[in-house]
């Protein structure tokens, strides 16, 4: 098996261990990463996500402003 086709195997202890010693930006793309392939498997949400990008009335689009405080950016 070549470096690029190995596998690092891990049991979610192992997992939960690693995550608790990354710093917190390193966290927060971690949990980034996993709710974002969550999302990616779960064909409701990708439903949910087509449909509100597909929104036509302005009256339901969010500002900039707006959107960075649902996301708690602000």
């Amino acid at each position: 098996m070549s470096p690029r086709q190995s596998r690092v195997t891990m049991n979610v202890e192992e997992l939960k261990n690693a995550a608790a010693a990354l710093d917190p930006e390193k966290q927060g793309e971690l949990a980034a990463f996993l709710v974002s392939l969550r999302n990616s498997r779960d064909p409701d949400y990708r439903t949910a996500m087509q449909e509100r990008m597909n929104e036509k009335n302005p009256a339901r689009w969010l500002t900039p402003d707006q959107f960075e405080q649902r996301l708690g950016v602000r």
